[in-house]
């Protein structure tokens, strides 16, 4: 049994002497690829046999290849580099090689050339057209500010761009979500690398919270409503007078709109909790529908989103002139929604019933959408009618007043 480790030294070179139990000496080393183990029965003819063995182990050296000064310095870097995590260079080399094999060659692409054919492949999926033409609109708007390849844009340069974007919190998540579908798109096609996290995933999300609730008055409503063009009108009126999302009423048909009975569908398609409900077809709605009224067809005048934005921006900014007066109108973010939860509990009082219309929970109608107005307020904004149900109405009072 070996017991006590001895070394012998010349140079560079050492060779261990162990001493057994029952007084003998072993050398015990290798030269070149041999091992050499041999015995003596005193230190000092152990020591002599060890000499021997370093002087060949020397010998054998002189005969390799030297190491150039540029390759002594690799050497030195590559060690300290690799001493932090307790391996050895050879080690790690080879750690390198076999994961070298692994690696997968990534197909050069523009962003312009993924968002084609993202786009084609949901077209081949069937999503909605809706869903398909808000892909469209938000992913070349992306193409436009990235112009060069998929895989050399990073984090940063795509926070930039969606701050630079100035738009709400939940817009700017809706950009973003749109944004990491085509990259992990991208990943799946090889156009980025497959095993790892894409770039848009360590872009934060913004605060959902939009605010205080705003709502419109009975008046700011008549204005908008009175002087709107008739492809932006029906937006402005189902809005306010049913409470739909604005992505509901894009993917309304006239054929939804059940004038005779009195209620508008919105299909499990189009409705964003994918489950279908009815919207009461109020009066004042079917009256400023009526002359609008078609068999079919798109009831908003614009199937794509970013169009209808910048037709309501226009109309918005453009003013409005009452009297030889010009007014700005100024639009706030889903402000007719939260119109319509808020009169229409002061107007009923039922907000289990409210919420349903709006497909809601009456918790989340009382978080997100209402605000606090007296029920005369609702009955005016409820009586905001076209100037030619006005007049009848008033004919109608004065014929009953003369008949009293």
């Amino acid at each position: 049994m070996k017991s006590k480790r001895i070394e012998v030294k010349e140079g560079s070179v050492s060779v261990p002497i162990y001493r057994f139990s029952d007084g003998r000496f072993c050398v015990d080393t290798l030269v070149g690829k041999k091992r050499k183990r041999i015995t003596r029965a005193s230190l000092d003819a152990a020591k002599i046999e060890a000499r021997k063995l370093i002087a060949q182990i020397a010998s054998g050296r002189a005969h390799e290849e030297r190491m150039t000064l540029a390759e002594v310095e690799d050497y030195r870097l590559a060690k300290n580099k690799v001493a932090p995590f307790g391996m050895s260079l050879l080690s790690a080399v080879e750690e390198w090689i076999a994961g070298r094999g692994k690696t997968q060659r990534i197909i050069s692409k523009t962003v312009a050339e993924v968002v084609e054919e993202f786009l084609t492949s949901k077209r081949v999926e069937g999503v909605s057209f809706f869903h398909l033409e808000d892909r469209k609109y938000r992913m070349n708007k992306f193409a436009a500010a990235f112009p060069g390849r998929i895989d050399q844009i990073s984090t940063h340069e795509i926070e930039v761009w969606l701050n630079g974007l100035e738009i709400s919190g939940r817009t700017r998540n809706n950009y973003r979500n749109a944004v990491l579908q085509l990259f992990r798109y991208a990943r799946g096609k090889r156009y980025l690398p497959r095993n790892e996290p894409t770039v848009v995933e360590d872009v934060a999300s913004a605060s959902p919270a939009e605010g205080a609730i705003q709502i419109y008055t009975p008046q700011e409503l008549r204005l908008l409503l009175s002087h709107a063009p008739e492809k932006l009108l029906p937006f402005f009126a189902i809005g306010a007078f049913s409470g739909l999302r604005s992505q509901e009423i894009m993917r309304l048909d006239w054929s939804d709109i059940r004038f005779e009975q009195g209620f508008i569908e919105v299909a499990a398609a189009k409705a964003k909790t994918a489950s279908r409900r009815l919207a009461p077809l109020l009066p004042a709605l079917a009256a400023w529908l009526l002359p609008l009224r078609q068999k079919s067809g798109h009831v908003v005048g614009y199937t794509r989103n970013d169009m209808l934005c910048e037709a309501r921006q226009r109309f918005c900014k453009g003013g409005i002139k009452v009297r030889d007066e010009l007014f700005q109108f100024t639009w706030k973010p889903n402000a007719l929604r939260h119109s319509y939860a808020s009169y229409r509990l002061a107007d009923i009082k039922d907000a289990a019933r409210v919420a349903l219309e709006m497909g809601n929970s009456p918790a989340m109608l009382f978080r997100n959408y209402r605000e606090l107005v007296t029920e005369q307020q609702a009955t005016a904004w409820f009586g905001v009618l076209p100037e030619t149900e006005k007049r009848a109405e008033s004919r109608s009072e004065e014929s009953a007043q003369r008949a009293a």
